[in-house]
């Protein structure tokens, strides 16, 4: 009896993967999908199951592709903030600017001034917590200013 869990279809986000290293790889659409046929045995990227996702991904990794979520996120942590905390900070700060951060040196001064924290890698799930309790009350104050 097959595991259910392993063949269910994969999420929108290894999707978006898969289209991420196809571009970072430079692949065009027939070497494409010629990758997807041999690793993962499906047509196209929506059809495959989780074996496959990672079997197509092992293949683009020997290839080169890198993802750069560790790099964004600073990977899991133990007593860390967590990679959807540091999202969800990133995408509050953004919308409080009203302009984006990519190097997070604004959001950095902000939280060494206000939370005696050096740099948003340093954020414990603590912190975090509060940190994303300020951001949104901050945005609530200034859509009640608009």
């Amino acid at each position: 009896m097959p595991d259910i869990a392993l063949s269910a279809t994969i999420t929108k986000k290894q999707i978006a993967l898969l289209h991420v290293a196809k571009r970072d790889l430079n692949l065009d659409d027939d070497t494409y999908r010629a990758i997807l046929a041999r690793y993962g045995k499906v047509e196209t990227a929506a059809e495959l199951d989780l074996v496959g996702f990672n079997h197509v991904m092992r293949y683009m990794t020997a290839c080169g592709f890198r993802s750069t979520w560790t790099k964004r996120t600073y990977g899991y942590r133990p007593t860390m903030a967590t990679p959807p905390q540091i999202d969800l900070i990133r995408s509050l700060w953004v919308k409080w600017r009203g302009a984006d951060d990519p190097d997070d040196a604004e959001l950095n001064k902000w939280l060494g001034r206000f939370h005696k924290v050096g740099a948003l890698r340093f954020v414990d799930n603590k912190k975090a917590a509060k940190v994303i309790s300020a951001l949104k009350a901050m945005l609530a104050r200034q859509q009640d200013r608009i």
